[in-house]
């Protein structure tokens, strides 16, 4: 302690709400607010601080003074948690797409080879009762709550965890005092780049997690990075020092590779090669992307032991992502997916790999939201490249005039040459921009409702919450077709984490 009496404390906080008694007040300087703005409260609530600068206090109060807060938060949770990262294997998963999908990829793998994985996902957890829905609003939690999840785990007897990792988890320090083993990457586009300032930046903070899990305790495996020898991001993050470097390839001679690709509305199939073993793949994933996100997963479980022919098993075991190129069917003649892409490259990649398995018309339903700095006009573009007929609608407005978003997005249509009425439609109401779409689809057809993907409500003015789900969406129009008209009438229920919608559950 730098001042004040010595205190024994039980869990470190940064919400200054929630300080008490037996806690450590961290004060972290983050964009809007500045927890030493909220120092005082918390040690009138009872509670320990610890700062970076001085702050003018009662006397009495144990006071901590830290370099960095904000990095130091993880290791203080960490040990206070007992080092729950030390006690078993981790990867961490990052990149701009496909993160979601390979965390639990290799969970799944992990865990059906053996090897029992807790995870922490944008979609859901299993911090050791089982998966549960994220509902915090974080792909990557608060490092206290990052630390406590870990070791959830540890007591539940998990002997792997496999945490996605964001770029602003890797700048503000959430996932310090992880210990990782593995540092595996997808992609690295152009998002956040009002946050990072550029691309160079951006993959500087990705890169940041080789530098953890290079510094990372020893546990008898080789401390690795996973690289996707396919992207341009590999030549910069090979640069990073660390014991063990592998690449993964849909194209090129990596060190683990998918061969003899067979496409399909419903899966691919391929030749895992890597570590001069080969072993077939079938997996129920669609798109030549989600063969890439195999490829990955693969590597992360081939680096934490697993031989090659268990990694093939539990792919091919996998049952999907809820949100991520999810099917809703219900016997229809056609096919309906619901996915997250909410990005100008992510949907023009997931249209232009349907458009690959699809005999008929490519709908495609989607919106733009102020959440995230999107290519508005960027996306339009890529629906009129690859969609047949597609509407623009809303998604999480937040604060902003949905017609406005349109707008933006429709110029970019306009300027590729779609023609409104002909080619598109602008409708503001989702849930009648769904049904147009359905409506219109017929046998061999494929509708993509693009951007919510597995999120169950729709944020509105003052982000307040409006449940929101486009998978029951999708599910009532069909019904109102007559799709599954003899089976049970009643509203459906909302999906539970990685389910999937087939006329089987209705």
């Amino acid at each position: 302690m730098e001042s004040g009496p010595d205190a024994e404390v039980r869990q470190v906080v940064q919400d200054s709400r929630r300080a008490g008694p037996g806690d450590l007040f961290v004060a972290v300087s983050g964009q809007r607010v500045d927890g030493h703005d909220f120092v005082r409260q918390a040690a009138q609530q009872g509670s320990a601080v610890a700062i970076e600068r001085s702050v003018t206090l009662t006397p009495g109060v144990p006071v901590l003074r830290l370099s960095d807060s904000r990095w130091a938060l993880g290791g203080l949770a960490a040990e206070l948690n007992n080092r729950p990262g030390r006690r078993m294997l981790v990867a961490g998963v990052t990149g701009t797409d496909g993160k979601t999908t390979v965390t639990h990829m290799a969970a799944h793998v992990l865990g059906i080879s053996g090897v029992p994985a807790g995870f922490l996902s944008t979609v859901a957890f299993d911090r050791g009762a089982g998966a549960e829905d994220n509902l915090s609003g974080q792909t990557t939690m608060e490092a206290p709550e990052v630390q406590a999840a870990l070791a959830g785990m540890v007591a539940a007897g998990k002997r792997a965890a496999v945490i996605e990792t964001t770029s602003h988890a890797l700048v503000q320090g959430r996932v310090s005092g992880c210990e990782f083993d593995v540092a595996a990457f997808t992609n690295i586009g152009r998002d956040h780049l009002d946050y990072h300032r550029g691309w160079d930046e951006y993959v500087q903070a990705k890169a940041r997690l080789i530098d953890l899990c290079r510094d990372g305790w020893s546990k008898g495996v080789p401390k690795t990075a996973v690289l996707n020898l396919d992207d341009v991001s590999h030549g910069r993050l090979s640069q990073r020092p660390i014991e063990r470097r592998w690449t993964y390839s849909l194209e090129g001679e990596a060190h683990v590779r998918a061969v003899d690709i067979r496409s399909s509305p419903n899966g691919s199939r391929f030749r895992l090669v890597a570590a001069g073993a080969r072993a077939e793949v079938n997996l129920r994933s669609p798109a030549r992307f989600n063969v890439a996100n195999a490829l990955c997963a693969a590597s992360v479980c081939l680096a934490l032991g697993l031989p090659v022919d268990a990694v093939a098993t539990g792919l091919s075991d996998f049952p999907g992502v809820a949100g991520r190129l999810e099917q809703v069917d219900l016997g229809q003649p056609f096919r309906v997916y619901v996915d997250f892409a909410h990005a100008a490259s992510s949907l023009a990649q997931t249209l232009s790999e349907l458009r690959a398995v699809t005999p008929g018309r490519l709908f495609a339903v989607f919106g733009s939201t102020p959440r995230t700095d999107h290519d508005r006009p960027g996306m339009g573009r890529a629906a009129a490249e690859w969609a047949d007929w597609f509407v623009i609608t809303t998604d999480d407005p937040v604060d902003e005039d949905p017609a406005m978003s349109a707008r933006d997005v429709e110029e970019g249509a306009l300027s590729a040459g779609a023609r409104r009425g002909v080619d598109y439609e602008i409708e503001l109401d989702r849930r009648v921009a769904i049904r147009e779409a359905i409506g219109l689809a017929r046998p061999g057809d494929a509708v993509l409702l693009a951007g919510k993907g597995h999120e169950r409500w729709m944020l509105m003015e003052g982000r307040r919450k409006e449940p929101w789900d486009d998978r029951v969406e999708a599910v009532v129009a069909l019904r109102e077709l007559g799709w599954a008209a003899s089976a049970v009438s009643s509203e459906p229920s909302e999906p539970t984490h990685g389910q999937r919608l087939t006329s089987v559950l209705f």
